[in-house]
């Protein structure tokens, strides 16, 4: 793996085994995590990952929430995953919807990633989590956040993917303070180009801040990737240890936004 990677990240549309396998073979990716977004079922995740890793032979991060399921589900999922020699496991609590059924055996991210590491008895998988350069939305400062941070790492964390920020100078600041209470696992940078109202209308919802063009009709298209390739190459060049690319299967907008960072790589 280079010394600072890049990854994306997918949909698990199963409908777009052709364009995976075009443009992953043309990024080489260190990685792909396939998110499990409620439009599409686990199984369909399942096959998406095992296209991924068995035929085009790159490693796979799959995501598993804990809100909306419970130790036997997870165990469950936890085995199938394992048979199929999947060892790259994103840990995350997950958002609350509206109508959404809620478990109680998994009430934070850290519960789930302890439940996670005592179903792994020969130590063979990779814990990945969610942090947070914006702030968590239930914690009262940045130094509060990186503290529960702290907490969840040492649940169990091997590496980091942050949740999308538009503001390189916070995400420094996130990072620097994360080293000051030596979180020393790997943090990958998560960056999403807004190229369209969607993806506007997505982070709206998610309550994450946006950049000031994001407001504008006119170019949304050409700004939003102009807007990501910049930060990208702003980032890599501050040696941050990765990007991950939030895709959302637009592979157009990441293709050029691949075009443009690929120097770096």
């Amino acid at each position: 793996m280079r010394k600072q990677t890049f990854s994306v990240e997918i949909e698990a549309n199963p409908g777009d085994l052709r364009q995976m396998k075009h443009y992953l073979h043309k990024w080489k990716p260190d990685f792909v995590s396939i998110s499990n977004l409620s439009r599409y079922s686990y199984e369909e995740m399942v096959q998406c990952a095992r296209y991924i890793q068995t035929d085009l032979h790159i490693p796979v991060v799959i995501h598993l929430t804990g809100l909306t399921h419970t130790k036997e589900q997870i165990k469950k999922s936890f085995n199938e995953l394992m048979d199929l020699n999947i060892r790259n496991f994103l840990l995350v609590r997950g958002n609350i919807h509206h109508n959404m059924h809620i478990e109680d055996d998994f009430n934070y991210a850290s519960d789930l990633i302890k439940y996670v590491n005592q179903l792994d008895k020969d130590s063979q998988i990779h814990v990945v989590a969610g942090c947070y350069p914006d702030t968590h939305v239930l914690a009262d400062s940045l130094t509060e956040d990186i503290k529960y941070l702290k907490e969840k790492v040492n649940s169990g964390v091997d590496s980091l993917i942050s949740l999308m920020c538009f503001d390189n100078n916070r995400i420094y600041k996130f990072l620097d303070k994360s080293r000051e209470y030596d979180i020393d696992v790997p943090i990958r940078i998560g960056i999403m180009p807004i190229t369209d109202p969607f993806k506007r209308h997505y982070l709206a919802h998610n309550n994450i801040k946006m950049p000031a063009f994001s407001e504008e009709e006119d170019n949304l298209l050409e700004n939003g990737i102009d807007y990501a390739v910049n930060q990208i190459n702003d980032l890599y060049e501050h040696n941050v240890n990765g990007i991950h690319l939030y895709t959302h299967n637009d592979w157009m907008v990441s293709d050029r936004v691949f075009e443009n960072i690929k120097k770096n790589l």
